[in-house]
């Protein structure tokens, strides 16, 4: 794939594809089954409502920038895309939602030239306790491209966890709320479903 159309797309693909930690081919046994309940159980980890079925899986190789993701191409002009996912180290180290979102949008999609502009910051429940949704859109005047992005911020132990969705649009094309809707509904729905291995420690 030219490396300036990834530019063009979403951070998340920026970053997995570029250093060739993820794929949308599914290869061998699926990291995932459906319960009994008709939720998805991915890898006896975690549990989540399953998706629309144009959004396809995004799975990391060892060593990758996410934990899973999903993604979707749009209708409209380049670089009409939709990803999300979840990250079990999100960028920063601090232990604090407000310090780790800080950090977090210091690096998030980096590779990038926009400027983030805060459209809304409000608290959730995320995974049963304390979080922060951040929503976000970033512009590029130059390449005349727009994105939206959500943030979810929670705890997994003591540990800050992530979701995360962007959007890309040409500069005049319209956000598709959609994405956000299914986005919404997988964090909302997200389980895990043992301890992670810091809280084994």
């Amino acid at each position: 794939m030219n490396r300036n159309i990834l530019i063009s797309l979403s951070g998340i693909l920026v970053l997995v594809w570029l250093s060739g930690c993820a794929t949308t081919q599914q290869t061998g046994p699926k990291p995932y089954k459906m319960s009994a309940q008709g939720t998805v159980v991915w890898e006896d980890e975690y549990e989540f409502a399953p998706l629309p079925p144009e959004w396809k899986l995004l799975v990391p190789e060892e060593g990758g920038d996410i934990s899973f993701g999903f993604m979707r191409s749009d209708p409209g002009g380049f670089p009409s895309t939709s990803v999300f996912a979840y990250d079990e180290e999100p960028f920063g180290c601090s232990p604090g939602f407000e310090g780790r979102e800080k950090e977090f949008f210091k690096r998030f999609l980096f590779n990038a030239i926009v400027k983030f502009e805060i459209l809304g910051k409000e608290n959730v429940k995320v995974v049963g306790g304390e979080g922060i949704a951040v929503t976000v859109e970033g512009k590029d005047p130059v390449k005349k491209e727009k994105v939206k992005a959500k943030v979810v911020f929670g705890k997994r132990g003591e540990r800050v966890v992530g979701w995360y969705v962007t959007q890309w649009r040409p500069m005049e094309g319209a956000y598709d709320l959609s994405a956000f809707e299914a986005f919404d509904k997988f964090w909302k729905s997200f389980t895990f479903l043992k301890k992670s291995f810091y809280e084994t420690l």
